[in-house]
C-alpha cells in the first residue's frame, strides 16, 4: 500500500515570476519566497516517487471548446507553455502511476479525462519552479474547471480529492506520493476588480483550513466565495482536493500575504500527514 507522504496548499500568480521584486511590496515578496523554500525543504525531505499537482488552466490547453471538470496527464513527460514570464518546463511524468490512478478514479465513477499530452500553464509551472526547481521529481498533473461555468461544486471537489487520495493508496506503482493543489486566493481576473484583495476572506478561509475544516469549506456557497473573493478564488477547488486526498494531522502556515504588486492574496500551507 501506499502512502501520502507530504501534503500542502500554495497559491500562484505569473507575477511571482515576472516581477520577483513585488514591486511596492517586496518584503511580503520575500516573505512568500522564504515561505516556498520552507516548502521545498520539506518536500525534498519527505523523498516523493510522484507528486501530484492539482491545478487548473487558463485557456491554453483546455479553451472554452473543451473543458473538462477533471482532467489527468497520462504521459512520460508535462512540457509548460512558459506564457506570461512563467518558466518554459519539461517535467517527468509517471505515465503507469497515472495509467493507475486514472482507471481508479473511473471505477471510482469519476468521468474524468484522460490527456497524454496535456501541456502545463503557470498554475502548474509557478508551483514546481519553486517547489521542485530541478524538475527532477515525476509529476501527476490534474486540472480541474475553476473557470467557466458550471463548475464543479465544492461539495464535488471535497468527494473528488477523497476518490484520488484511496486511488493513491491503493495503487501500487509508487510508494511514496506528495500532493499539491494550487491556487487562489482572493483575486480577481481580466475584471474591474482586477487588483483588489479580500483580505478578511483570505483569513477566514485560511482559518478554517488550517483547522482541518474541509467539509465546511465544501458546504460555502460557490457564488458567494466568487463574489466576495473574485473568480480566481475559486481555485480553493484545488486546495479542498489536497486536503481531502492527504487527510492532514495539523496545519503550519509558511505565508499569507495580500501581494497588490502580484493582484493576489498569496497563502502557503503545510498539511501534516499520518
Amino acid at each position: 500500500m501506499a502512502e501520502v507522504v507530504w501534503a500542502a496548499g500554495v497559491s500562484h500568480t505569473a507575477g511571482m515570476l515576472r516581477d520577483p521584486g513585488g514591486g511596492g511590496d517586496g518584503d511580503r515578496a520575500k516573505r512568500v519566497y522564504d515561505g516556498f523554500a520552507k516548502l521545498a525543504a520539506s518536500l525534498a525531505a519527505a523523498r516523493p516517487d510522484v507528486l501530484v499537482v492539482i491545478a487548473t488552466d487558463h485557456f491554453l490547453t483546455f479553451p472554452y471548446e473543451t473543458m473538462p471538470a477533471f482532467a489527468l496527464g497520462r504521459g512520460e513527460r508535462f512540457e509548460s507553455w512558459g506564457e506570461f514570464g512563467a518558466p518554459k518546463l519539461a517535467v517527468p511524468g509517471n505515465a503507469a502511476f497515472g495509467d493507475e490512478i486514472y482507471r481508479r478514479l473511473i471505477a471510482a465513477e469519476f468521468d474524468v479525462t484522460g490527456a497524454a499530452e496535456m501541456r502545463l500553464d503557470h498554475s502548474f509551472s509557478c508551483p514546481l519552479k519553486f517547489l521542485t526547481p530541478d524538475c527532477a521529481t515525476p509529476v501527476l498533473p490534474i486540472f480541474v474547471n475553476c473557470n467557466v461555468e458550471p463548475l464543479p461544486t465544492l461539495k464535488r471537489a471535497l468527494a473528488f480529492g477523497r476518490a484520488l487520495g484511496a486511488a493513491i493508496r491503493a495503487q501500487d506503482v509508487a510508494g511514496r506520493v506528495a500532493v499539491v493543489g494550487t491556487g487562489g486566493l482572493s483575486h480577481w481576473i481580466g475584471l474591474p476588480k482586477t487588483g483588489e484583495i479580500n483580505t478578511a476572506f483570505d483569513e477566514d478561509f485560511l482559518a478554517a483550513f488550517e483547522k482541518g475544516q474541509v467539509d465546511a469549506i465544501a458546504g460555502w456557497d460557490s457564488d458567494r466565495v466568487i463574489r466576495d473573493a473574485g473568480n480566481g478564488a475559486a481555485e480553493i477547488r484545488n486546495w479542498i482536493i489536497a486536503a481531502a486526498a492527504a487527510r492532514p494531522v495539523g496545519a503550519r502556515r509558511l505565508a499569507y500575504e495580500p501581494v497588490f504588486a502580484w493582484k493576489t492574496g498569496i497563502a502557503l500551507v503545510e498539511l501534516g500527514v499520518r
